[in-house]
């Protein structure tokens, strides 16, 4: 890579406030692709009670579906934990989990407003 320095504590140099953005973005549309495992997931659990066990074939796709969509979200979120300063680290976390929970996290509010419960 010509013009990009990596410092010792593995920080990108000169990202700043790019790193940020970047999060935010990412971890949003992250959280709109999320939609699906977690409607999946959400399906297969309140069944989970109904049928007296977890049917095979839901298995086999919730979980594998559900996994690497988690291990998509730590690897896309330790790359750009690099863009931002060591000492926000655990705000990088905190602020990736938190957007991309936030599509899930708007359709109760979406369907209280519009009266749909």
């Amino acid at each position: 890579m010509s013009g990009v320095g990596v410092g010792a504590d593995g920080q990108v140099a000169g990202a700043g406030r790019c790193g940020w953005t970047m999060t935010v973005v990412a971890n949003l549309c992250l959280g709109v692709i999320g939609l699906l495992p977690f409607f999946l997931l959400s399906v297969y659990v309140s069944n989970l009670g109904r049928t007296g066990g977890a049917p095979l074939g839901w298995t086999l796709v919730v979980v594998p579906l559900t996994v690497g969509f988690g291990a998509l979200w730590f690897l896309v979120n330790r790359g750009l934990r690099r863009l931002n300063a060591p000492a926000h680290a655990r705000g990088h976390w905190s602020l990736a989990a938190l957007l991309t929970s936030a599509p899930t996290l708007s359709l109760p509010v979406g369907a209280l407003v519009s009266g749909a419960f």
